[in-house]
This record gives structure tokens, sequence and C-alpha cells, in this order.
């Protein structure tokens, strides 16, 4: 079934971000859904857009690892082609986070403070905040990673899923804009992903990763990176990388 997508208002988003440990309060006591909004606000929360998406429900578990990774296939495939001004838009992700996934986002991110609400609920514009956003970072996850041309679409996509390591590696995206850039990102986790076929999943640790970001960077700073293809980007990385192992 079609839907038409929805943004928070401005006037309710702004109230919310002002009035943020009291939307923490009844997030609180009201866990199972999101009713209680307009009567907090004395106003309709959200103003209905003319583009359409197939409407959706994901999937929910306490244990939220659990179902992430589904998650953002989920959210990417629903919602990838709207235009870029409505996926960067916090308002976006306020309708999607508050309607569309109440219960999931309180499992993604454990509420144990206002100040939670205030960052990851009800973050900015900032493309940090959206790639960090409690909802929109399982979309912008798999956004950064999928493999529209090839034949296993999703083949890099759980890594940015998976333990602390691989946090480490969407990290490197959050924070630098290179990381947008697909050829990129796909190059970067292709070469993590060698490198433990070639040595070892025991190799990878949160070290050797900050180390392969640095390379990454100094690739960006004296090279057209955007011009490059992933396997050019993850023959560089891996060279560096060879070289870093055997210097110890």
């Amino acid at each position: 079934m079609l839907i038409n997508i929805k943004m928070m208002t401005e006037e309710a988003y702004k109230t919310l971000q002002k009035n943020y440990k009291e939307v923490y309060e009844n997030i609180i006591n009201h866990p199972s859904d999101s009713t209680w909004l307009e009567s907090f606000l004395g106003f309709e929360p959200y103003e209905e857009k003319k583009y359409t998406i197939e409407d959706f429900e994901l999937a929910d578990d306490v244990d939220y690892g659990e179902v992430a990774y589904n998650n953002g296939i989920i959210l990417y495939d629903h919602l990838n082609e709207l235009p870029r001004y409505i996926l960067c838009n916090s308002r976006f992700w306020a309708w999607i986070t508050f309607e569309k996934a109440y219960k999931q986002a309180q499992h993604s991110i454990k509420i144990t403070s206002a100040q939670i609400i205030r960052k990851w609920w009800l973050g900015n514009d900032t493309k940090r905040s959206l790639m960090l956003g409690v909802v929109s970072r399982s979309f912008f996850r798999i956004m950064v990673s999928v493999d529209e041309k090839g034949n296993e679409k999703y083949k890099y996509c759980r890594r940015l899923f998976e333990g602390i390591q691989n946090y480490e590696i969407y990290r490197f995206f959050v924070d630098r804009s290179m990381g947008l850039i697909p050829e990129v990102s796909k190059g970067f986790i292709k070469s993590i992903i060698e490198c433990e076929e070639t040595y070892g999943k025991d190799i990878i640790d949160q070290k050797l990763i900050r180390e392969i970001v640095k390379d990454a960077r100094k690739i960006g700073s004296v090279m057209l990176v955007d011009t490059m293809g992933e396997d050019e980007i993850n023959l560089i990385l891996m060279d560096k990388i060879k070289r870093r192992l055997s210097n110890g």
C-alpha cells in the first residue's frame, strides 16, 4: 500500500527540542506508542508531503542488534528514492522515529537520560546528527555501503552492524565527507574483508582500523578520490596495510 510521507512541522519539532526533558518523561511513561504527542503539543505534529512510498513495518527486539541490519535494509529499500533534501531533514526522521519506529528507537539506544532524546532522537540537520540518529543511522549505514551495481547488493552492508571494530569503520564515514563517496566506502570495507581473509580475523582490531582510516584520509588529501574506483582504493589501502603489518 502506498502512503504519503510526512514531516514533523517546524513548530512541533522546535517545541520538542526545547522541551526535550518533558519528551523524555513522556516516552518513559508511554513506551508502547506515541499517541501522547498530539495532546502534549496541543496541535497536529505532522504535515503530509506529495512523495509516496510503499508502507512498511520494522521488526523489533529488546536486543535490537538482532534486527538492526534487516531494519536498515527495509528503511533503505523504502526510502532511498526520496529526494536528498528529504532524507537529510531531521523533521522527516522525527516522523519516522515517532510514527514508524517508536519502540525500535527505544531499543536501538537505551534511554538512560533526557540527553539521549536531545542528541539522538531530536538531533539537527547536520550530517553527523543524521548519520548517528536513533533510527536514521540504520538507513545511512546501508546507504554508504550498498552496491547497487553488483550482483550482491548488500554484500558489504552487514559489516557496519557488527561489533565495535566495525563501528569504527562507520565512524570514518560519519566524521569525514569523503566517507560518503560510494567508491571510498566500499573500497574501505573491501580492504577490511580482504585483510581478514589474508591475515585472519584476529588481526583486525580498533588500532588497525584507525590506522587504515589515517591511510584513507591521506589518499583523499593527495588524490582526486571521487574519480577513483573502489578496486583502485582497495589496492592502495591493501598495500598500506601490508606495509603496516610487515613493520609490526
